[in-house]
């Protein structure tokens, strides 16, 4: 799967969503148009404020989860005409960030989605965080 960089957001939280086209040819004149978007989070001190730092143990969070995690989201649309792919590809991009450049760019959001990726990651050592 060959990806194109084709934007880069910086974010007012400090973090930059990756837009690529992951596009690909399915037949003579037909194409499956592929957007991916991507916003990388390192897990660090930075990213839980004092309150926080007291009740949420960082090492137990790099533990399950890696020095980051990866917020992704995969749009597809299939059997598009090749004369049609990019202003697909265009629209996907539009209604992608229409619908959640605001929540990416929301101050909690890295906190947030990083909590959200331990809670998921196992049983009890996350139970009782918020």
């Amino acid at each position: 799967m060959k990806e194109t960089l084709v934007k880069t957001i910086d974010l007012e939280n400090n973090r930059k969503l990756t837009i690529y086209d992951v596009s690909r040819k399915v037949g003579a004149d037909t194409w499956l148009v592929t957007m991916i978007a991507r916003v990388e989070i390192l897990i660090n001190e930075l990213l839980f404020n004092k309150e926080d730092r007291s009740s949420i143990d960082l090492d137990k969070i790099r533990k399950a989860l890696g020095e980051k995690v990866c917020f992704e989201v995969k749009i597809d649309r299939n059997f598009i005409n090749e004369a049609k792919k990019d202003k697909v590809f265009n629209g996907l991009c539009d209604v992608f960030l229409a619908n959640t450049l605001s929540y990416l760019s929301h101050p909690d959001f890295p906190k947030k989605f990083v909590l959200k990726k331990f809670k998921e990651s196992g049983p009890p050592a996350v139970q009782g965080m918020k």
